[in-house]
């Protein structure tokens, strides 16, 4: 294949002005009909010449010497043979351009440009040619091997042979077979080297069409072995849980529309390389080459859609020019290892039909990879539609001012991988706080891993600010504030947020639902309380209800959701549950045993309790051992072996201290209401001495004393 740039200085028609130089590939603001014409003489000797376009918007009619060669759609890669229309001479290429008035194409959702945005060449090519090569690779054996199959499609029938070779990075050929034109033979290979986020190994195909031993073309492409595949609740990546972290990506970069330099797509995909993203979700439409490429080498998973938002797919022009658009970008990137998915639309209202179709061309043209849609309608017409169409998981954009929409759409769309294609916009904006817990949230659903509530990945919406008109705040002048970064690629205030919190989406959760620090360990067994104390649940009622009566304290403890109780059973051994001595009650527990040491957990007050409520010093309880031989009574006091067992107060952290007995955990549901302290006592006396049991009886009205366990050692 031979290749000549008709890139360069072109004549630019708009309406029916006059004509003015214009530099190709070119973006500029929408004009409504526009014509660009350039003189070409064909440099390329070949049998067979082709005219390639990369990428028009939004809609063309390509002319060579006055004959129309077709019509284009947006975005998308077309060719044309010109070998019999062709001139010896000097041949007039011209290009009839309409961006704005056009059932598909120009959309709403963001700015729009006119243009011939990519490169256009002219193609030199033998009397046949390799017209597709489809890698695909299934890996086996652990993760360790690979099945390979090519498969080579030739312009005209043919009895010529293709000869695959396939090379390591360091340019080593590690397989290399013949086979019989438009065969398809498997073959294996071993220890392969896999493609992933965090070691993007790439091979390089070498496909050679051969009639005898002449060579008649090629097709060099880059190849990697992975795979993405659906474990209920979450992806797998080469058989390993992930999470797909991400954020979407239009390609316009400031005023340069849809020509992006390679320099400024790389410098992007660097930036949200280095954010700890492993996914970018290339919004909404084809981007160009370049930005797979860049993708595979740089180790970014990626996904491609076909152009729509908030489209009527019921329109027939519509549904068929995207699904054309579809068919054109998996045929043209299906070979890149950084595709792991396909996304048929977004934010449109969707017919069934659209749907079932869409997942037939993706499935029929590439049955390699999953397939869905970037979804933002009901969870209820989700559920339905998405598994009539045989989508492979599902997507939500849960854009809202609070969590209570995603964790909907987790608990509801649970039996197979669900994906917050987007979410945060607007409601994120400079406001990290929120960005925080959000991601948070998003992190517990991942580990939660239930049918209760599961999230396979979010997609942040969006990478960096773009151009609007069409928008409220935060759009000033024309610019969306959306991005984690400006349109120059500054960053902008929750960028340090998304970074730190993403970075720990990952970690092996902690022991529980909520964070538990253990600052000391408790040694011995058990003891069993014999007695029922008073009911945990009613009393966090009713006291809850008596402390609004005290200064500063309750009155602005304004939400206790949970109050301080453990949510499992057990952490670090003791009691999930406290025992609750209630007012003029009693606690005890049977020990029978020879200790030389009993440890007391607990020791927090509900109500009163030191520094919030109570005398420092005055009695709280009264702790009686009694023994085989005996008994021994000591004294529980505020501020002494006694505190509140909250450690925030209305806006402040507190930090409550019992001078005798220290402080065993910390533990907190929601930090911003939630926060207890438990505290520890140890009681020992000379050797071990034989103790029937320990008795704990209330000695102070006010005091709601809570009791994690006592052990015996």
């Amino acid at each position: 294949m031979k290749i000549q740039s008709l890139n360069g200085v072109w004549m630019r028609r708009i309406g029916c002005g006059g004509e003015r130089e214009q530099q190709v590939p070119y973006s500029t603001l929408a004009v409504g009909q526009s014509t660009c014409r350039r003189e070409f003489t064909v440099e390329v000797d070949a049998p067979r010449l082709f005219l390639r376009f990369d990428g028009i918007t939004y809609h063309a009619k390509v002319f060579l010497n006055d004959v129309c060669l077709g019509e284009m759609l947006p975005y998308s890669e077309y060719e044309f043979e010109i070998t019999d229309r062709v001139r010896a001479g000097s041949n007039t290429l011209s290009v009839e351009l309409e961006d704005l008035n056009l059932s598909f194409g120009p959309t709403a959702g963001w700015e729009n440009f006119s243009g011939i945005i990519r490169d256009v060449s002219l193609i030199g090519r033998g009397e046949n040619y390799i017209s597709d090569v489809f890698f695909k690779s299934r890996l086996c054996n652990g993760y360790r091997d690979a099945a390979v199959e090519v498969a080579v499609e030739t312009d005209r029938p043919t009895e010529g042979q293709m000869r695959m070779e396939l090379f390591d990075g360091s340019g080593t050929c590690v397989l290399s077979y013949r086979q019989a034109g438009g065969e398809v033979c498997r073959q294996y290979l071993s220890d392969v080297r896999l493609w992933s986020p965090d070691t993007p190994t790439l091979y390089r195909l070498c496909v050679t069409f051969l009639e005898g031993e002449q060579e008649i073309d090629r097709y060099v492409c880059r190849v990697g072995f992975r795979e993405l595949t659906c474990d209920r609740h979450r992806f797998l990546l080469n058989g390993k849980h992930l999470f797909l972290k991400g954020v979407c990506k239009h390609e316009m970069i400031g005023n340069s529309g849809h020509v992006v330099s390679y320099e400024q797509i790389e410098q992007d995909m660097r930036m949200i390389k280095s954010t700890g993203c492993n996914f970018v979700r290339l919004v909404h439409y084809p981007h160009c080459k370049a930005t797979v490429e860049i993708a595979d080498r740089l180790g970014l998973m990626v996904s491609e859609e076909p152009g729509l938002w908030w489209s009527e797919t019921a329109n027939e022009e519509v549904a068929g020019g995207s699904l054309e658009v579809l068919r054109r970008v998996i045929l043209r990137d299906r070979n890149h290892p950084s595709i792991v998915f396909w996304l048929s639309f977004n934010e449109c209202r969707f017919t069934e039909k659209f749907l079932v179709d869409s997942a037939n061309i993706c499935h029929e043209l590439d049955p390699t990879r999953l397939v869905s849609g970037a979804n933002c309608m009901s969870n209820e017409d989700t559920l339905i539609y998405f598994n009539k169409c045989r989508f492979d998981f599902y997507t939500m954009h849960p854009y809202s001012p609070s969590f209570e929409r995603a964790m909907k759409s987790a608990q509801m769309l649970y039996d197979k991988p669900l994906l917050f294609t987007e979410w945060g916009g607007h409601y994120v904006y400079d406001n990290p706080g929120y960005l925080r817990e959000s991601i948070r949230k998003m992190a517990a659903l991942y580990h939660q891993n239930s049918d209760e509530g599961a999230l396979a990945g979010s997609v942040l919406w969006c990478w960096a600010d773009y151009y609007d008109f069409n928008r409220g705040a935060p759009c000033v002048c024309g610019e969306l504030f959306e991005g984690i970064v400006t349109m120059d690629r500054q960053k902008h205030l929750c960028y340090d947020a998304f970074c730190e919190e993403i970075a720990k989406i990952e970690e092996p959760p902690a022991p529980s639902d909520y964070l538990f620090t253990s600052l000391s360990e408790v040694e011995g067994e058990a003891l069993v309380c014999e007695s029922v104390g008073e009911d945990f649940s009613e009393m966090v009622s009713r006291v809850a209800e008596e402390a609004r009566a005290l200064p500063f304290h309750a009155q602005r403890q304004r939400k206790l959701k949970v109050g301080p109780r453990l949510e499992r059973e057990e952490v670090a051994g003791i009691s999930a549950t406290p025992a609750v001595l209630g007012d003029g009650g009693q606690l005890v527990y049977t020990c029978r045993r020879a200790v030389s040491r009993l440890t007391l957990l607990g020791l927090t007050s509900f109500c009163k309790g030191y520094p919030i409520g109570g005398a420092l010093s005055e009695k709280v309880a009264q702790v009686k051992v009694v023994f085989a031989d005996g008994e021994q009574t000591y004294v529980l006091r505020n501020g002494r072996e006694v505190t509140t067992v909250f450690a925030t107060i209305a806006s402040s952290r507190i930090d409550p201290i019992a001078d005798r007995a220290p402080r065993f955990a910390e533990y907190s549901y929601d930090q911003n209401f939630e926060k207890y302290v438990i505290n520890r006592l140890d009681l020992t006396w000379e050797g071990e001495r034989t103790v029937d049991r320990v008795e704990i009886t209330s000695r102070n009205r006010g005091y709601q004393l809570l009791m994690h366990g006592v052990f015996a050692k």
